[in-house]
Formats: C-alpha cells, structure tokens, sequence
C-alpha cells in the first residue's frame, strides 16, 4: 500500500519527508503501507533536463540534497520511494517527462534507488 498526499506544485523534499514519518508515526507501515511517492513537479520546469547526459534535473530549491538524499531518509524508515513521470513530452503539470529518453530515465530512477514509478501517458504525440 502507499501514501499520496496531493501537494501539487507545492511539494518538496520537508514535505515528503513529513508523509513518510506520518506513515510511520501513525502506525500505517505496520499495517501494509510502504511507498511514500513523489508526484509531478518534482523537477526544474524549464530547461529541466541536462544537455549532455539528458537527464531530468531535479529541483534543488525543491530537493537541496537531490531526490536520493531523500530516498536515503525514506530507506532509513523502512519504506519504499515512487517517483513521477509521463511518456509524453512533459508530465501533467507541464514538467519535463521521458519520451525518447526512457532508458536514461529508468536508469537515473535506478540510480536513484526508485522502487516504483506513477507513470502517465500525458502529452503523448498522435503519431
């Protein structure tokens, strides 16, 4: 089972890190629950990706430590971490997403150590 609070664009790594202590405080892991996901906007909007290695950049006003230093506190509670991201060419809230670039994302969520990826299908081309 997992959380997911609708923080919108207002999320951030605090944020994140008080659902996942909620989960824990409040029982919730010791009843099924183990993600702790981060939703859309977790990114720089624009110019979000890095020119050379084409990966998503996360926000660092958002998340100083990046989103594995996040991870790290998550894994330290004993819950597991869920990322956001669309096959499109951005996400729901208008943030870079992975289409043509799948494999460079699946590899830096890896290395992120992502266990679980919310995967939307928006601004997807027709063709």
């Amino acid at each position: 089972m997992e959380l997911r609070e609708r923080l919108l664009v207002d999320l951030d790594a605090d944020k994140i890190m008080a659902a996942a202590n909620k989960v824990v405080n409040l029982g919730l892991k010791d009843v099924g629950y183990e993600y702790i996901n981060i939703d859309d906007c977790w990114s720089i909007k624009e110019g979000g990706c890095d020119n050379t290695t084409y990966q998503i950049i996360p926000n660092p006003t958002k998340f100083p430590d990046g989103i594995s230093g996040v991870v790290d506190k998550i894994y330290a509670l004993g819950l597991k971490v869920g990322i956001y991201s669309s096959a499109g060419t951005k996400t729901y809230g208008g943030y870079p997403a992975s289409i043509g670039y799948e494999d460079v994302d699946a590899a830096t969520f890896a290395a992120w150590g992502i266990d679980y990826l919310k995967y939307d299908n928006c601004y997807v081309p027709n063709n």
